[in-house]
């Protein structure tokens, strides 16, 4: 049985240098599948936090923590009703080049494994 017709999408693997919590990232990652090569998605906050199994509130947390480090740019749109009357309508989402990367902050940095499933051992930088 195919599943949602069996469409893939691609997402760099340097999106696990970035520390980003679980959340976030399911929100992040959700948001570049629906974007595909448009780079621009409008789920709604429901949509988002029902495929991401989180509260609306987490989702809003996470779209925000994603705007303010600099992964998408969130634009507030608005729809005319037939009254003539504004009201407030999916957000769309630009997903933006992966931030630059400090030296710090970059996880490889931090070990690497043993290749056998074993301990993790600190790198020496020189």
């Amino acid at each position: 049985m195919p599943i949602l017709g069996e469409r893939f999408y691609q997402m760099s693997n340097a999106i696990f240098c970035y520390d980003l919590k679980p959340i976030p990232l399911a929100v992040y990652s959700y948001l570049v599948c629906c974007a595909g090569q448009k780079d621009l998605c409008w789920p709604s906050i429901k949509t988002i936090a029902l495929h991401c199994s989180c509260s609306e509130n987490a989702a809003r947390d996470a779209v925000k923590q994603l705007v303010e480090r600099g992964f998408i740019r969130k634009v507030a749109t608005k729809q005319v009703r037939r009254d003539g009357s504004w009201r407030q309508s999916n957000n769309h989402y630009y997903i933006l080049p992966l931030p630059a990367l400090s030296a710090a902050g970059h996880r490889t940095s931090r070990g690497s494994a043993t290749g056998d499933g074993g301990e993790m051992y600190q790198q020496n930088e020189e």
